[in-house]
């Protein structure tokens, strides 16, 4: 049931997020999940937190992530050294810090929380943003992410140019419909995806793992897969080439996918109805 709850909550954030956060082309980032042993503290946590999440970097180097933005520092790297011994960054990540090899010669950009936006910002995102406010993310010389977290350094890496195209496409190409609360909890949420079809939409979800669309399909191929990681059983199920209708059964409910399409684009009816 938890991880369902939270699934329904990355979709209602991804939905709120879309006309802001999703203009131009931007850069996405993954959780590296072989960085985090099995010795790992808060690993299921970690996991969670950065495995369903999108870490976006826009054009304008302004990091967003867990629905708050992260603005660059303009900082050489005796500032970005200052800025993060004052924070004790160093002596609490001493250990990590070694285990990885790293320094700050190392570390090519800080992105952090102004506290003042928080402030001045009185959307419901400045609520949930408060507890991130202390976060800072290093841009290292590889071109990874790496972020300080819960006693922790979590590292992330960028998508493919591929994979990147295809979400930039995928979200400046949506417009979606108010999502509806039905009685007994149910959430419906409608998108159009114009210029795009079925495969199409469905491939660039797969990029997201909080869609978890891990099946590479074909047109007509129906098929029932279980992900044990997920504890969830998957059907894919075709109505003709131009219906796709995706059931993926939770312990703690259901959530479908209802891909249609016509001649402009695809409709995607997304319905989640919990126990």
């Amino acid at each position: 049931m938890k991880k369902f709850i939270l699934k329904i909550s990355l979709i209602i954030l991804l939905s709120v997020s879309t006309n802001y956060a999703y203009s131009f082309n931007n850069s996405y980032y993954r959780l590296i999940e072989d960085r985090l042993t099995e010795q790992t503290t808060e690993k299921e946590h970690i996991e969670e937190v950065f495995s369903n999440s999108n870490l976006i970097m826009s054009e304008d180097e302004t990091i967003y992530f867990l629905g708050c933005d992260f603005k660059h520092s303009e900082e050489n790297k005796q500032e970005i050294n200052n800025r993060l011994n004052k924070s004790d960054f160093f002596r609490n990540y001493k250990n990590e810090l070694k285990k990885y090899h790293l320094t700050t010669n190392s570390f090519s950009k800080l992105y952090y929380r102004n506290n003042n936006d928080t402030l001045e910002n009185n959307s419901d995102s400045s609520d949930q943003c408060n507890e991130y406010s202390n976060i800072n993310i290093i841009l290292l010389d590889n071109n990874e992410l790496m972020i300080p977290y819960k006693n922790q350094l979590v590292f992330l890496h960028r998508l493919s140019n591929e994979d990147e195209k295809k979400l930039n496409d995928f979200y400046n190409n949506e417009k979606c419909l108010d999502m509806q609360e039905k009685e007994g909890m149910v959430f419906i949420n409608v998108c159009y995806y114009q210029n795009m079809s079925i495969l199409d939409v469905y491939n660039a979800m797969s990029t997201d793992p909080a869609y978890i669309f891990r099946e590479k399909i074909g047109i007509g191929e129906n098929r029932s897969v279980t992900y044990e990681d997920k504890a969830v059983d998957v059907e894919y199920k075709w109505k003709g080439k131009n219906k796709l209708e995706i059931i993926q059964h939770f312990e703690g409910g259901e959530a479908s996918y209802i891909f249609k399409h016509k001649k402009n684009g695809t409709k995607l009816t997304t319905i989640d109805c919990p126990d």
